[in-house]
């Protein structure tokens, strides 16, 4: 088998699941990460020959993809404001919207400070930091043993130094005083499910996707009351948000005594993010 025979199937067998943008990229990057080949170079090596291991590691791949298995867990890896993560089903994948978010933190004077991360998940956001501001001193917090054992992977991966914490955010409290706490909790409705893919539904766990119909607004509820302790009076809270639930939750803002608020728009218009400084 050719790797253009395997692109041939793949397309063949992927085509009621994927589109053709989608599935060139899929292809890409089996073969960058399964050959060792160079993105640009990989038109010119569709007629090479694969060997039994490789003809077994990309048709392997191949019948998780046809379960809709997403390519970041098949290969185990995805990509974060230029960094390389690993992944599995315990951690959701990055979104674009996160990176942005991550970005707009990026915009303020951040090094040198304290940072908490809550709900880090494959710990996308307290690495980036931490990356980015080597001075800061980046803390991450979660629920899941799993996605900390993951996180903490992605930080030696990384080379950064980081504070992993295992608590639940309704019940954590700390003595420590933070310059800035940023959060991307659940937000998605369970009445949302219906509009998601089967490639999050069935593989990304559900318990940092989705949130009560009732209760929408109760992972940032808890957060705010844990930052009206622990977030100096000169701070800041970034936080990704349900862009439905974006005026609902300023309102709760300023009932918590938080008042100086911004809410901002990701690359669809969409209001994604929630900025609060206590200046």
């Amino acid at each position: 088998m050719t790797l253009k025979d395997f692109k041939l199937k793949m397309i063949s067998e992927l085509s009621s699941i994927y589109e053709m943008e989608e599935l060139n990229s899929i292809f890409n990057l089996l073969s960058e990460d399964y050959l060792k080949i160079p993105r640009s170079k990989i038109l010119l090596a569709n007629e090479i020959d694969l060997n039994e291991s490789d003809q077994t590691l990309f048709l392997s791949a191949l019948e998780r993809l046809k379960t809709h298995e997403p390519i970041q867990y098949v290969l185990g890896k995805t990509s974060f404001m230029d960094l390389e993560f690993k992944v599995n089903s315990s951690v959701l994948i990055s979104r674009p919207e996160t990176e942005e978010l991550v970005r707009l933190m990026l915009k303020e004077d951040l090094n040198g400070k304290e940072i908490l991360d809550i709900g880090t998940g494959s710990g996308c956001i307290a690495i980036s930091l931490a990356k980015n501001l080597p001075n800061a001193k980046v803390s991450a917090l979660d629920i899941s043993k799993d996605a900390l054992k993951v996180a903490r992977e992605n930080a030696k991966l990384n080379n950064v130094n980081i504070e992993f914490i295992h608590a639940d955010i309704f019940e954590y409290q700390s003595d420590k005083k933070y310059d800035i706490i940023v959060s991307n909790p659940p937000y998605v409705l369970e009445s949302e499910k219906s509009l998601m893919k089967k490639n999050v539904l069935d593989f990304e766990p559900g318990l940092a996707l989705f949130v009560e119909n009732d209760n929408p607004l109760k992972y940032y509820r808890s957060i705010l009351k844990f930052a009206s302790n622990s977030l100096h009076n000169k701070g800041f809270l970034f936080f990704e948000i349900n862009e439905n639930y974006s005026a609902k939750f300023e309102n709760i803002c300023k009932l918590n005594s938080f008042y100086n608020i911004r809410v901002i728009s990701d690359f669809n218009m969409k209001n994604r993010f929630l900025l609060i400084n206590t200046n």
